[in-house]
């Protein structure tokens, strides 16, 4: 029963139950933009109408993109992950069951919570209480970028504000799943105030999703040594910010680190901690 849940709880957070609402909102934004005419029969039956366009949207969605790599088309589901990096978190958390990893699980940059939550899920569906969830995040957008490395990568919320989600909100997502309960903790500010204090004993699992070379330079500084001998960490947006492939690059570097980086789909990669 664990694997129908699971699969079912990753339906949901990825909004592929009920796609068709994320194209509509998408189609009367166009509507309202004046770039197509509005008719209530193609609202309404918007995957015989518009075919090519539910084709294009549900191929990017499965991948973790969004029509025209725009960020203001990402959409409303609860998470941005795209199907292969959800399903790389379970296989992870599945090894870790396996070898017995010990350590907590955290996201870092969570958006609106979906891959906490489904770290949650698991050990729901596993029956494990022993491990705790950590989700770290501002909840107030993605920061201005303060140093040159990130010099172009403006995500702020003043210019996306749909990266901005409130920690209530996030917290009523995990109690619409069912899973806000103690063994969830959230971390509320800036990397740099929040995680060198933060009481995380050990990691079994770490899961970048910070954006910017400074907040993934932050992650590593105070987080990558908490991370268990054979836990892993994985990083969302390798493949697609320099800025946060640069500080994973520098840090392992600097450390004489040399691990084996596999890649996830076109952005996410992951390694497992010697």
């Amino acid at each position: 029963m664990e694997t129908l849940y699971l699969e079912l709880l990753k339906k949901s957070l990825l909004g592929e139950l009920y796609w068709e609402n994320e194209a509509r909102i998408l189609y009367l934004r166009e509507c309202a933009r004046d770039s197509r005419p509005y008719r209530w029969q193609t609202e309404l039956r918007i995957e015989d109408e518009l075919p090519d366009f539910c084709r294009t949207f549900r191929a990017l969605s499965s991948i973790g993109r969004f029509i025209e790599d725009r960020v203001e088309n990402l959409g409303y589901q609860h998470t941005m992950v795209g199907r292969l990096r959800l399903t790389n978190v379970e296989a992870c958390l599945e090894q870790v069951l396996r070898e017995q990893i010990p350590g907590d699980l955290m996201e870092c940059g969570v958006w609106q919570g979906g891959v906490p939550i489904f770290m949650r899920g698991f050990l729901k569906a596993h029956g494990i209480t022993g491990r705790h969830v950590w989700a770290a995040d501002s909840f107030a957008g993605v920061p201005a970028s303060r140093l040159p490395q990130d010099e172009g990568e403006d995500l702020s919320a003043d210019r996306f504000p749909n990266l901005a989600v409130s920690l209530a909100r996030v917290k009523d997502h995990f109690a619409r799943y069912g899973l806000l309960d103690k063994q969830v903790h959230f971390l509320e500010g800036l990397f740099r105030d929040t995680l060198p204090s933060a009481p995380v004993r050990s990691l079994a699992l770490l899961r970048i999703d910070a954006d910017l070379y400074e907040s993934t330079q932050d992650v590593l500084r105070y987080l990558y040594p908490k991370v268990s001998p054979g836990g892993f960490v994985i990083v969302d947006d390798y493949g697609c910010i320099p800025g946060c492939r640069l500080a994973v690059d520098e840090y392992l570097a600097q450390h004489g680190l040399r691990p084996e980086l596999r890649a996830v789909d076109w952005t996410g990669v992951y390694w497992q901690k010697d």
